[in-house]
């Protein structure tokens, strides 16, 4: 589990205290860049979108997105600031390494050939604007609704674990810019740093649907490539014989380790991990997460789709980047020695090494495009979320709405704008909530690092199990997949959330799944389950209250985020199977 110290720090941030002082600061030169950069993406954005005159246009950018460009997109939104900021981090701490870039290297290019051969072509079968409509489609409109359910509650939780990330690290950027804001809206520095990047990634979404996003997020790739490389240039001056040397003194202290042969499920980046739960568990974000797939329905065929998943396998160039921009921190570190301030927030949370070394070190311009670089990290993957969490809600709740309000008059594709984007603003205010009380989240994992990858992680595994059941031939296990799909997302939940808290509330998920369950079948006439499938439904979640129970394994850990998804997607599979209606007479 983390450290209740970073907790108890994330926390006081939340109200507003003040941590240690730094040196350095930003110039009006830096802001000035910042500044250029953010309007000169926002306005070359709004040209490329074009005009938006129906639903198809707004989530689907009427599907005349060029590869190259979606493919970009998808490498900004997978980046965002959780490898800009807390990759580097891994390399530079105390016993840091290259382990994680393995799941780069391999498990992300075996998960893309997999979503680019057998995903891709299926959802490519119809017109369809996400997955989850894909999977309704197949198996009903009950199962659409559950994976667009599962969908939203793990997208926002990803996405708010990563604008938490990026606001940890503006308010060390701009520490007295944001105190300045804290003292006149009376929210905390962190706070306005959220509420700041949320402002941006609304516009930017609100402007043109999920074309402006594609567009923006292409250039804020560039842009934030443009940081790092503008660090390295930066470490490579500072360090005495450059990031050759740093590269050798990371060597001498086994920083380049890149496999680990330990099996462990507690353990995240072991090579067993990565080469079979990584490369299953990556399946599900690539293939069935609205935030990703929205992007390939939005190329001009097929293959196009398949093009840019196979080429967004180039963010591994992206994180090894990140890895020497850490080897260098770790050679310029060994030379150079650190402030007061700097080293109290470094111990609390090492992936604050960073934008330290951007505030102190780095001469004046150069800070403006790193800043301008966090934003983007932080932007690109915003803006995404806020479009798919967008179409996922509209397309459950807007024809429920509609009727409600009896405004069925209305012209279908004007309201449904409209509709889109006040769904957009909503979301976007939801995030940024679930992004201020992120720190009680975090309290679970090891690093910020493992909080992003855990929080992304939470429901693929039932999400993936959909399109498994839906990409089969017939229907067998949709009507059990709606009692499996919360089994599968509860098996992960326990097995990283223990104790009594977690004990008493298993008991609360067993009183609802069995009255539930009882409810649903009766009358008797009418009961869909038999006695042997209520005895399997009974014995698993009795074992879910142990497992929240008792859950920690022998080093006193949870099961490490890259088994998520294998564990849950089986769990559901299999209880889909093992809970679903028998057929009925006539179809024997």
């Amino acid at each position: 589990m983390g450290a209740t110290a970073s907790s108890v720090t994330g926390l006081g941030l939340l109200v507003g205290s003040q941590g240690p002082e730094l040196g350095g600061g930003f110039t009006g030169l830096d802001w000035l860049i910042v500044g250029l950069a953010l309007v000169a993406i926002t306005v070359i954005g709004e040209r490329l979108t074009g005009k938006q005159e129906s639903l198809r246009d707004f989530y689907l950018g009427g599907r005349s997105l060029p590869w190259f460009a979606v493919s970009a997109s998808i490498i900004a939104t997978e980046i965002s600031a959780v490898t800009f900021f807390a990759v580097p981090s891994m390399v530079w701490r105390e016993g840091g390494s290259l382990l994680y870039l393995q799941i780069g290297l391999f498990s992300a290019l075996v998960a893309r050939l997999v979503v680019a051969t057998v995903l891709v072509p299926a959802y490519y079968e119809r017109e369809v604007y996400s997955p989850y409509e894909f999977m309704g489609n197949r198996l009903g409109p009950a199962v659409r609704r559950m994976t667009t359910g599962l969908f939203m509650i793990g997208g926002a939780l990803a996405q708010a674990s990563r604008v938490y990330i990026t606001a940890v690290v503006i308010e060390v950027l701009a520490q007295e810019e944001l105190a300045a804001a804290a003292h006149l809206t009376g929210l905390s520095p962190l706070a306005c740093a959220i509420v700041a990047i949320a402002l941006v990634a609304l516009l930017w979404t609100w402007m043109g649907g999920v074309a402006t996003v594609v567009w923006t997020d292409a250039l804020l790739f560039l842009l934030f490539v443009g940081g790092m490389v503008g660090m390295l240039i930066a470490l490579h001056l500072g360090v005495s014989g450059g990031l050759g040397e740093s590269w050798q003194l990371a060597m001498e202290s086994g920083r380049l380790q890149l496999v680990e042969t330990e099996f462990a499920f507690t353990q995240p980046y072991t090579m067993w991990a990565v080469l079979f739960a990584a490369s299953w568990g990556l399946i599900g974000p690539y293939g069935t997460d609205q935030l990703i797939v929205q992007r390939l329905l939005c190329c001009r065929s097929k293959r196009d789709a398949q093009l840019a998943m196979i080429g967004s396998y180039a963010a591994v160039i992206v994180i090894a980047l990140a890895f020497l921009v850490g080897i260098g921190l770790h050679g310029y570190y060994l030379e150079h020695s650190m402030s007061e301030g700097a080293l109290a927030l470094v111990g609390d949370k090492p992936e604050r090494i960073l934008p330290v070394f951007v505030r102190e070190e780095l001469p004046a311009g150069v800070r403006g495009l790193v800043l301008a670089a966090a934003f983007a990290a932080a932007i690109s993957s915003l803006d995404s979320i806020l479009a798919a969490l967008g179409q996922a809600s509209q397309a459950t709740f807007w024809p429920l709405l509609r009727r409600m309000v009896g405004r069925s008059a209305w012209p279908a594709d004007a309201g449904s704008i409209r509709a889109g984007r006040a769904f957009v603003i909503f979301w976007a205010a939801a995030l940024a909530g679930l992004a201020i009380v992120m720190p009680a989240i975090e309290a679970q994992y090891d690093d910020l690092l493992g909080l992003a990858l855990g929080m992304s992680g939470l429901v693929g595994g039932p999400l993936l199990a959909g399109f498994v059941l839906s990409w089969l031939p017939g229907e067998r296990g949709a009507g059990g997949y709606l009692w499996s799909a919360p089994l599968g997302l509860l098996t992960v939940l326990f097995g990283i959330w223990h104790g009594e808290v977690a004990y008493a509330a298993s008991w609360w998920v067993v009183g609802t799944f069995i009255g539930l369950w009882f409810i649903l079948g009766l009358p008797r006439r009418r009961q869909p389950h038999g006695s042997i499938q209520t005895l399997w439904l009974a014995f698993t979640l009795f074992l879910l209250t142990r497992l929240a129970e008792v859950g920690d394994f022998d080093d006193g850990r949870s099961i490490a985020w890259p088994w998520y998804v294998p564990v849950g997607s089986s769990m559901t599979l299999l209880y889909a199977y093992l809970l679903d209606r028998p057929p009925s007479r006539s179809a024997r």
